[in-house]
């Protein structure tokens, strides 16, 4: 649980000192007030990234040329955490020294909505490939070391395709994609069995969450697809496949099979969310979906801290009522909204207001 953050130079946030506390917590504030700003500084400092944006430069107050960020998280023990980046890049710290981002990324997991989640429901695959890898990561930080390993064989092995194509040379002879296509195997298997095991644990989740939701939905399915089918089958079959299609690569220039091509089907009632379900249905799945991930990463022996940015939004006050019950006994949530009306009635512990980039307890 985030008990204090501090925020120097971070965005359109005056100077912060935050001392959220336990329980549902309502961000309320106009357009422009800090309420997003503030979410992503909480999920910046627990992740070292933000969910607005691949550059943390951006996330530098206009005025200044660095940001800094620092929190304490009551976990069995106290915690803390830093992070910072300035034109040297960034720093982080835990516990005041520096550990390995896995560490770093276990200390206060976190579970973000932002509008972008829509986009896992309705967009293309990478948007679930991310969605699987978050999952993965949140549960099992161990875990980023094989998804690293497979970048970066698979950087390897789409630069020795790509030249042949773009430069005209020989194509890459069959010992050289053999040996990358054995590194790929070896970490395309962990990568596959990672999913498929997330994928599994997150749909018997979102059932218990979708029972929980007083809303008329259809069945919802997820079904992991992995490249190539056989992959959770072993390094063995992935290495046969990856052999098999070597021709076809050296033709098209580029690696065809793989985790990179990987998919999550999302079914509402047997059909792609994106040809049936409305905008607010989307929203609405969309947050049960993070819940039901929130929830594995409970399962895991972890508690998440949940921020919800612009949780009210496209939802008819009854679905709002309803999604916000998922949260009735979380350890920890932070949403925020600009329509302080629809929140009548509805159960929240503490509720801050911001204004300029400053906040206070209403």
């Amino acid at each position: 649980m985030l008990t204090h953050l501090e925020a120097e130079h971070f965005r359109n946030l005056e100077p912060l000192s935050w001392d959220p506390g336990p329980g549902r917590h309502l961000l309320l504030g106009g357009n422009g007030a800090g309420k997003t700003s503030l979410l992503e500084a909480v999920y910046v400092v627990a992740t070292t990234k933000s969910f607005r944006t691949a550059r943390l430069a951006e996330c530098v107050e206009h005025r200044a040329d660095a940001f800094r960020l620092a929190a304490e998280v009551e976990t069995v023990a106290r915690a803390s955490l830093a992070v910072s980046w300035s034109a040297g890049g960034l720093q982080r710290t835990t516990n005041g020294s520096r550990a390995p981002l896995a560490e770093h990324l276990g200390v206060l997991p976190v579970v973000a909505w932002t509008a972008r989640e829509t986009e896992s429901l309705t967009g293309a695959p990478a948007e679930r490939r991310r969605l699987m890898d978050r999952g993965v990561v949140s549960a099992r930080p161990g875990s980023l070391d094989a998804l690293r390993r497979y970048r970066e064989g698979l950087g390897h092995k789409r630069e020795l395709l790509a030249r042949a194509v773009s430069r005209g040379g020989p194509s890459p002879s069959s010992a050289d994609l053999e040996t990358w296509n054995r590194v790929l195997a070896s970490a395309a298997a962990q990568v596959a069995g990672l999913r498929a095991a997330y994928v599994a644990a997150l749909s018997r989740e979102l059932e218990q969450v979708l029972s929980e939701i007083v809303l008329p939905l259809p069945r919802i399915d997820l079904r992991y697809r992995p490249s190539p089918d056989c992959a959770t089958a072993g390094e063995a079959a992935i290495f046969e496949r990856l052999e098999q299609a070597a021709d076809s690569e050296r033709r098209r220039g580029a690696p065809l099979l793989g985790p990179h091509r990987d998919d999550l089907e999302i079914l509402w009632g047997g059909k792609p969310v994106a040809e049936v379900a409305s905008a607010g249905e989307t929203k609405a799945l969309s947050v049960a979906l993070l819940t039901a991930h929130g929830r594995t990463v409970e399962d895991a022996g972890k508690t998440p801290i949940y921020l919800l940015d612009d949780l009210d939004a496209e939802l008819a006050p009854e679905t709002l009522a309803a999604v916000w019950s998922i949260y009735d006994t979380t350890r920890q949530t932070v949403a925020s909204s600009n329509r302080p009306a629809v929140w009548e009635g509805l159960e929240v512990d503490l509720r801050w207001g911001l204004r300029n980039g400053r906040i206070e307890r209403l």
